[in-house]
């Protein structure tokens, strides 16, 4: 006979297509029914995710709360998942899953005396490889999700499975079915799904009942229903309620479950990029807190960042991070992020500012003081910004008087000079540097003439590169660097696509150029255009590294384009290698969208870049998407009506970072190298 586990739930977005404020309102009303039936329905049980959700309830409607700390003794209330909310999975780094199963552990402990092993992502929008190992790790033997679905990944061996990455596994199931039943469910609906033959696995299967996205939870008449099927069936299926964490029990037990190791990717791909400033907002916050924290460890200080942390992974519920919000709910995200930003800087500073003002002071018109915060020696560009600090010909010299080469980079504003300089600075420790006024020679020309010499059709020699103005970097890629403009006729979240494949409809045109050269580098600066939109780009190649540095800024005003920045390598690209969620994972996908974090690895170059989110590889050219412009929060099949008033995303000036390796480095360098690219190396000034 064949075993049929109902577990009753209601999918709550708390953020979607409304603000957090009526999240929070759609958890209360849904909870409250839930208690509803489960006290008219005396068998069911039910299963709720998101800690913050209880977050709320206690915080807003205690009686409430206690009602269902009741049925979670009694075993009738499954408080599931053990994260804040339903995150995203691909973009976040592996800090957030940590700190928020942490968070969410600490306080189910207390308040239920229970933490669950259940992974629960029904609703999330895809699951990179390596997050099994951060399940394992953080206390899981169990998932639960539904994309991507069997149309869109029919490769799994069976929906039961072992999901392993380099040795840690979770049981997986995914639900053929939706996770949620919705207002068209119907008695006849529940009976084509329930006697569908190709739910079961071994004539065991586990099917979810209840309204959702907005909350509702388990209704009366679907409750109804049920128990009609439970006797109408009964001769051929045994149906019974469970919670995920008693169908995994079950289900464990079953013979010959299969395993699988790799990405559970493509659903919704357009959300690896869309409303970037979201994505960057909480990657900032990412890097951000995680720097405070290291520089408190550093120096055996005492910092809890729970609050930050929380807010960061709230954040990264599976409809904000992704883009997928309305306009309100986006702006309240970006000013939510920009304050936890704003914190750990404070944080950072008052960390800072004692061991800067306890070294000795040299120079009493002031000195800069550059924190490294990583446990290695850091050698590389370090740069100096000031309108004050500078006098012409002073040397740039270290506290021991070394006087280093400098040369001078854009600043923040033309009012201000901005020096880059190479050095090393020890692991954890905090390096001196000041303009040696009183030794000042005469200054060849003035620091205020730009270095830049304007030109058309000609090009600058570095070491064995060649560097034209149309961005040839002859030995490193194969053709010029391009910024490619794709159509893209798909909805926000890009439903029923693996890659934005529609073609390309132009590439912006080269506009002007210009060349610096100089001791440390020699750089190339280039003006793009495209229709209304700009470009600008900066070539930086070093006379003694293995890398160069490239600066992007991009203002574009294209409705449903992508933009993509394409570099096409000399050699054939079968493979690459891209950093996932706390491991490299090995890619063999061709023309299909990926989420991106720091940094890529194909034949013997490695790309590193702040600012992107999203890449394809389409055979020899890896093609990073840096802009995606569309509509908040449209969803086919919702036509578009373009006489209609719309609110489209991304409409502002967008800045990347790129450092391109084009010697080979084992991905153990490629992670240490990419720690540096993203580490402020936050500078003090002291004066007297």
């Amino acid at each position: 006979m064949k075993k049929l586990f109902i577990v009753t739930n209601s999918h709550i977005d708390p953020v979607w297509l409304w603000d957090k404020y009526e999240g929070i309102d759609e958890v209360l009303n849904t909870f409250r029914s839930v208690c509803h039936r489960l006290e008219e329905f005396p068998e069911i049980k039910f299963s709720g995710s998101s800690v913050s959700f209880y977050q709320w309830v206690k915080e807003f409607d205690i009686e409430l709360f206690e009602k269902i700390k009741k049925y979670v003794k009694e075993g009738r209330w499954e408080v599931v998942g053990n994260w804040l909310v339903e995150n995203d999975c691909n973009l976040p780094l592996s800090a957030s899953f940590y700190n928020s199963a942490r968070l969410s552990s600490e306080w189910t402990k207390k308040e239920f005396n229970y933490v669950s092993q259940v992974g629960y992502s029904p609703d999330t929008f895809g699951h990179p490889a390596s997050l099994p190992s951060i399940l394992s790790e953080t206390g899981f033997k169990y998932y639960i999700f539904c994309r991507p679905g069997e149309h869109e990944k029919r490769d799994l061996p069976s929906n039961l499975f072992y999901w392993e990455h380099k040795g840690n596994k979770v049981l997986a199931y995914r639900l053929k079915y939706h996770y949620t039943t919705g207002k068209e469910c119907s008695l006849e609906l529940l009976k084509q799904h329930f006697t569908d033959e190709s739910m079961y696995i071994k004539d065991c299967a586990c099917y979810f009942v209840g309204l959702g996205d907005h909350g509702g939870g388990p209704t009366i008449e679907e409750l109804k229903w049920i128990y009609e099927l439970k006797d109408e069936l009964k001769e051929k299926i045994e149906i019974s309620f469970v919670t995920c964490e008693e169908f995994f029990h079950i289900a464990e037990k079953l013979p010959n479950i299969p395993t699988y190791s790799g990405d559970l990717h493509f659903h919704a791909i357009g959300c690896y990029s869309v409303n970037r400033n979201i994505k960057e907002g909480i990657r900032n916050s990412e890097r951000a807190l995680d720097y405070v924290q290291r520089i408190y460890d550093n120096e055996n200080k005492e910092i809890d960042l729970s609050e930050e942390w929380a807010k960061v992974t709230f954040n990264e519920f599976h409809d904000i991070m992704p883009g997928s919000c309305s306009v309100d709910a986006a702006k309240m995200a970006v000013n939510e992020l920009g304050g936890v930003q704003d914190r750990a800087g404070m944080l950072a500073y008052k960390a800072l500012k004692p061991i800067s003002a306890k070294l000795p002071l040299k120079c009493k018109q002031g000195e800069f003081r550059i924190y490294n915060s990583l446990p290695f020696d850091v050698t590389g560009p370090f740069s100096v910004e000031s309108a004050m600090y500078y006098v012409a010909g002073a040397p740039f010299v270290r506290a021991d008087g070394k006087e280093m080469k400098v040369q001078e980079v854009q600043a923040s504003t033309d009012c201000n000079r901005k020096l880059m300089f190479f050095d090393t600075i020890p692991a954890k420790s905090m390096a001196t540097y000041y303009f040696d006024n009183e030794n000042a020679k005469p200054a060849i020309g003035n620091w205020w003439d730009r270095p830049y010499i304007w030109f058309n059709g000609n090009k600058i020699q570095i070491n064995d590169i060649t560097v034209k103005d149309n961005l040839n970097i002859k030995g490193v890629f194969a053709s010029p660097i391009r910024l490619a403009v794709l159509r893209d006729t798909s909805d926000t979240w890009s439903h029923g696509i693996a890659g934005f494949n529609e073609g390309i409809e132009g590439f912006f045109r080269l506009t002007a150029s210009s060349v610096s050269q100089g001791d440390l580098f020699d750089a190339i600066f280039t003006k793009w255009e495209y229709k209304q939109s700009k470009a600008e780009i900066e070539i930086r190649v070093y006379k003694e590294t293995s890398y160069i540095d490239m600066d992007v800024k991009v203002s574009f005003l294209e409705d449903f384009k992508v933009l993509k920045l394409i570099f096409e390598d000399t050699k054939e690209i079968k493979e690459h290698i891209a950093q996932g969620p706390g491991a490299a994972i090995v890619k063999t996908t061709n023309f299909c969208e990926e989420p991106l974090h720091t940094w890529l690895k194909f034949n013997d170059k490695t790309i590193i870049q702040k600012g992107a989110f999203a890449y394809s590889r389409e055979n020899n050219n890896i093609c990073i998407t840096l802009v995606r412009s569309n509509i908040f929060a449209w969803h086919e099949p919702i036509k578009y009506n373009a006489n209609a008033p719309h609110s489209h995303t991304d409409r502002e000036e967008h800045r990347f970072k790129f450092r391109v390796f084009y010697k080979n480095i084992s991905i153990e360098e490629t992670e240490k190298q990419s720690q540096i690219f993203v580490e402020p190396f936050s500078v003090m000034r002291e004066n007297k």
